[in-house]
């Protein structure tokens, strides 16, 4: 009976000292998540997100705050398709220079094709946005024979305001980013970060690109103009040709000519011939009657 008691008294210490055991191991996990967290075998090497220092954190992109209240402004653009005939296209193109020099505008291209039938003068140019500018020159082209003239417009607010906004939040994130590489001594944390900055730099090049494009586009009016001479008659074209048809001309009547001639010439002999045979028929058909 002793015996058993002290078996049971045994036991139940080890069962006391086991409990305790872990007990004291779950209050170690618990007190040392604070220095090494899951994943990461030493502090170093924590991303930079979870860096415990006075800047707190790498920024990220973000886009305006709901309290930033900012005047939105149209951005229409607008894009004019003229076609303009004339004996003297270039002399058009230059007096067309010169108006949209006095107004402000430049020329964005221009291209001459000419060839022996006509004459062809491409224009690409821009003016200042303004309704009297776009009044004014279109009463100076009208005074040209208009063929046609269309007018294409496209609001691009939208498009706009969207690059703004984004580039407004990667310039923001790139500032950021620079103040923490200042602050930062970590070799991982400063390549993380040169990274980021390179990719930053590279979507701002063709964000920038597309904001001039969309603000060229709508500060000015594009104008898309064509000049260009009346068509000549092929016969015209070639001077070669126009010879040769002159010949075959002067050949055809020269012809018509030695017919007429032949036929003066002809026609008495014709008659000759027509007399001589009726006489030779008959008298050949009465001398067979006598015989």
């Amino acid at each position: 009976m002793k015996k058993n008691m002290k078996l049971l008294g045994v036991l139940i210490v080890m069962v006391l000292i086991f409990l305790a055991g872990i007990i004291y191991i779950g209050g170690l996990f618990k007190t040392g998540g604070a220095t090494y967290q899951k994943g990461y075998s030493k502090p170093s090497s924590r991303p930079l997100y979870a860096t415990e220092t006075a800047t707190a954190s790498i920024p990220t992109a973000t886009g305006p705050t709901a309290t930033t209240v900012k005047e939105v402004v149209q951005r229409l653009k607008k894009d004019y398709y003229i076609t303009i005939q004339d004996d003297d296209p270039i002399k058009v193109a230059s007096d067309i220079k010169s108006q949209i020099s006095s107004m402000g505008g430049y020329v964005v291209s221009e291209n001459l094709d000419r060839s022996e039938r006509r004459i062809v003068y491409y224009m690409e140019f821009r003016i200042p946005n303004t309704l009297e500018n776009e009044q004014k020159l279109g009463s100076f082209l009208n005074a040209y024979n208009v063929k046609s003239l269309r007018l294409e417009t496209q609001d691009v607010t939208s498009q706009y305001n969207q690059i703004m906004a984004e580039i407004e939040s990667l310039e923001t994130e790139k500032k950021q980013l620079l103040e923490f590489y200042n602050l930062s001594k970590d070799v991982n944390d400063l390549i993380m970060i040169e990274n980021r900055i390179a990719s930053i730099n590279s979507r701002l090049n063709y964000l920038y690109l597309q904001k001039d494009y969309y603000e060229k586009t709508t500060n000015y009016i594009t104008y898309h103009v064509t000049i260009e001479s009346k068509e000549k008659p092929v016969f015209e074209v070639d001077t070669n040709f126009k010879a040769t048809i002159y010949r075959a001309l002067e050949i055809l009547l020269g012809m018509i000519n030695a017919g007429i001639v032949l036929l003066i010439v002809g026609s008495p002999v014709a008659l000759l011939l027509i007399v001589g045979k009726k006489i030779y028929d008959r008298y050949h058909v009465k001398k067979k009657g006598e015989g």
